[in-house]
């Protein structure tokens, strides 16, 4: 359930983003804390769902992951960037 709620705040903020741009969303790169309970993996996973079920395409996604507890990313999942086709 905390994994869903987290991809779930993360594409509408992808949403947000790409409001009235040109373009389809080709790739997709966010960063997760190693205490963020959260793997690299299920991010991906939901993602991809997300994406293909929302906007019929999956686009690449990018998961960067913080290693270090003390990092100041350490226990969240934010979304780095959203790269633009066309």
């Amino acid at each position: 359930m905390h994994e869903s709620g987290v991809v779930r705040d993360l594409m509408h903020r992808v949403e947000v983003e790409v409001d009235g741009t040109q373009g389809r969303i080709a790739v997709l790169t966010f960063r997760v804390g190693v205490l963020s309970g959260v793997s690299p993996e299920s991010l991906r996973g939901g993602v991809g769902r997300y994406a293909l079920e929302r906007w019929g395409l999956v686009p690449e996604i990018v998961v960067e992951r913080v290693d270090d507890p003390t990092d100041p990313h350490a226990l969240g999942v934010v979304l780095v960037s959203v790269g633009l086709e066309g």
